[in-house]
Order: C-alpha cells, then sequence, then structure tokens
C-alpha cells in the first residue's frame, strides 16, 4: 500500500502522558506516533484499549502544536470537557478519534480549523474527553455532531489557564 494514496489532509501526533507522572513541562509529555496517513491511524487505534486507556493520558495534536495550554495555538483558546463511563469509553473514543482527524466532528469547517487536537484524562470510574480549541469563540457544545454516548448537555467548556 502506497502510504501517499491515503494522506491525511493533516498530520496529527499521538502523546502520551504517565497518569504516576507529577511533571507536567513537556519532557513528561511522550511523543509515541506522527499520524500522516490512514493506515497509522488504523494501527494505533487497535493498540489504544481500556487497560493503557485507564492508566495513560492520550492526546492527539494536530501538526506541532504541543499538548499544552501554553502552547501558542491554544493559550487563547479552551477546551470542550465531556465526562464518559469507563463502560463507554474505548469505543467512543476511537468514534471521536476518527471522526476529529476525517474533518467531520462538526459540520462547520470554520469550527473544525479552530480545534487544535483531543485528550482522555481517566479518572476511577469515568474519563474525561477534552476536545482543545484554539479561540474561546466558541463555547456551545451544539457546534459538533450528535455522537451517540456523548452528553452536549453536561459538557463544560472552560478557557485553558483558568482553573
Amino acid at each position: 500500500m502506497d502510504p501517499n494514496e491515503y494522506k491525511l489532509d493533516i498530520d496529527w501526533m499521538f502523546y502520551i502522558h504517565l497518569q504516576s507522572s507529577s511533571a507536567w513541562g513537556i519532557e513528561s509529555y511522550y511523543p509515541i506516533l506522527k499520524l500522516e496517513n490512514l493506515k497509522d491511524l488504523v494501527l494505533i487505534s487497535r493498540e489504544m484499549n481500556f487497560e493503557l486507556m485507564k492508566k495513560t493520558l492520550f492526546f492527539f495534536m494536530k501538526g506541532k502544536i504541543k499538548p499544552m495550554w501554553e502552547d501558542e495555538h491554544n493559550c487563547q483558546g479552551g477546551g470542550f470537557s465531556f465526562k464518559i463511563s469507563n463502560k463507554q469509553i474505548e469505543p467512543l473514543w476511537k468514534k471521536i478519534l476518527f471522526l476529529l482527524i476525517g474533518g467531520t466532528i462538526t459540520k462547520d469547517k470554520e469550527v473544525n480549523d479552530h480545534i487544535t487536537g483531543i485528550s482522555l484524562s481517566p479518572k476511577k470510574s469515568f474519563c474525561i474527553l477534552k476536545i482543545w480549541m484554539k479561540t474561546c469563540k466558541y463555547v456551545n457544545a451544539g457546534v459538533f455532531i450528535d455522537i451517540e454516548g456523548l452528553d452536549k448537555k453536561t459538557c463544560l467548556f472552560k478557557p485553558h489557564g483558568k482553573e
């Protein structure tokens, strides 16, 4: 298979951050794989399972954007946070990942262009899935398509850097 045949419009970088780590500098984020084509996406999605999800933070970031609020592409933006049950997280995460990378998580191209990445943070009985935005122009989760298992009504938008 020619990798250029299934080239993604935008390259994405997959990072992990170990849940056990108390460090939050860029050196504590491990770049795992640069996704350049659909083959990369399928291969990495096959390796993501609940056992890994419950002990590792995942980040998929556009291009060279770092998985940190302080990155120049994130610092003026924020994130949509969705609380997802551990029972639903593995298939839902993969579905959202494919929609995001395929550019179909929203019907509005401008909104899509403002998405900088997604992250997954495991908690005890649930996970927080966050969609990172480079602007605070969009604060209503209604900008995203309806996805079974993703409750837009309980979603919170929080500007980056505001605790």
